[in-house]
């Protein structure tokens, strides 16, 4: 029998030997220690992926909301704003024998209502729905629409034996039945808005656009009620692009567009996780063609609107991810330069800067921000007939 052999036949008889309790506690509490830093890591690292994940996510929802404020700002005054006298006149209009409240009380391309207390102001933006990729359905919008000028009087109170009143214009370009237009004097009257019931290219009298009284729609009796004389004109708004950004309570762009069919306004939601949205008139005040003053202030006058050449927007996207700890402790800073005056700026190093109010909910400080900001120029405004 070998050595080997006798080793095994020898340890039978030994007892055999497993963890005693001390080393299994020992094990379990170095097990545990390992699971805990393991689970530590891994929440961590969630942690850091759902922020850059939610980060992302308000990048997009930003940059969204700004690119839909910006695409209709970006037309407001078409077909209009071009003629310097249009700009701004006080808009008359007249729905089912009353006055329309549903429309901006001036032909002007966009108007900024400032929200209370830093809140989200109100964009509203105002041009001609008459597009050439318009909706062919409806044959209002297709084409294109530029100013047409009155070439004889027009008097409210001619009658005539039709009750049929008749704008003679230089061009029926793009100009349809139930077009809305506009019938613009000069820069210190009103302009009234009334539906074209037709248009005829006559032998004898001319290019005409038709209005007849009906009174339950646009064409009440004697309305427009200024006499047009040569030189004045006319612009087509089709069916009115009449549309409005806000930020509701629920951190949504909202975007609202008056229907001048049923005389109502449709409201979309564009973007969630938006908590603010601002707006400035951007005013050249030395006539120099620069944009030298950012401020909230409607013009009340046509020199007011002239001054007007851009608009500055500014949007406040948040993220969706609730975090645990607070993770933003002071309003965000929105950086406008030092070239221009900006209404409520205050020194912020080289700069100035707006503080934006963000904390509208009382966990705010919860979320993380980020902001987007552009400059967008009024072009149909700047385009003048003219040269002015």
């Amino acid at each position: 029998m070998n050595s080997m052999t006798n080793s095994r036949m020898a340890s039978i008889g030994k007892p055999l030997r497993g963890f005693s309790l001390i080393e299994v506690i020992v094990g379990m509490a170095i097990g545990l220690l390992c699971t805990l830093v393991i689970a530590t890591v891994l929440s961590s690292v969630e942690g850091q992926r759902r922020g850059t994940t939610q980060g992302s996510d308000a990048q997009v929802n930003g940059t969204l909301a700004l690119y839909s404020v910006q695409r209709e700002v970006a037309m407001a005054g078409y077909g209009f704003a071009s003629e310097a006298p249009a700009v701004g006149c006080t808009l008359q209009a007249m729905y089912n024998n009353a006055a329309v409240t549903a429309l901006p009380p001036r032909l002007a391309p966009v108007m900024i209502t400032q929200g209370a207390d830093g809140r989200s102001d109100t964009l509203r933006v105002l041009a001609s729905s008459k597009f050439i990729d318009g909706n062919a359905a409806t044959r209002h919008d297709i084409g294109y629409t530029v100013p047409t000028r009155v070439l004889s009087t027009y008097d409210p109170n001619d009658l005539g034996p039709t009750r049929a009143y008749q704008y003679q214009v230089s061009s029926l370009l793009s100009i349809v039945q139930g077009d809305l237009m506009v019938a613009v004097i000069d820069a210190a009257t009103p302009c009234g808005l009334f539906q074209v019931t037709g248009v005829q290219d006559h032998a004898t009298m001319g290019r005409l656009v038709l209005r007849a009284d009906d009174s339950p729609k646009w064409n009440a009796p004697r309305h427009p009620a200024q006499v047009a004389n040569n030189g004045a004109f006319l612009v087509n708004l089709g069916r009115v692009s009449d549309v409005s950004f806000t930020v509701d309570a629920n951190q949504r762009l909202m975007r609202s567009e008056l229907n001048t069919r049923s005389m109502s306004r449709i409201e979309n939601a564009v973007q969630s996780n938006i908590v603010l949205l601002k707006a400035m008139y951007g005013r050249d005040t030395d006539g120099n063609l620069t944009v030298d003053t950012y401020d909230y202030t409607t013009p009340t006058t046509n020199a007011g609107w002239l001054s007007v050449l851009t608009v500055r927007l500014v949007v406040v996207a948040r993220s969706a991810q609730y975090e645990k700890d607070k993770v933003t402790t002071k309003a965000p800073q929105w950086d406008v330069g030092a070239s221009a005056s900006v209404s409520g700026a205050v020194a912020c190093g080289t700069s100035k800067c707006v503080e934006l109010k963000v904390d509208t909910q009382d966990d705010w400080e919860h979320y993380r921000y980020q902001i987007f900001d552009t400059v967008i120029p009024l072009r149909n405004q700047r385009w003048k007939a003219g040269g002015s």
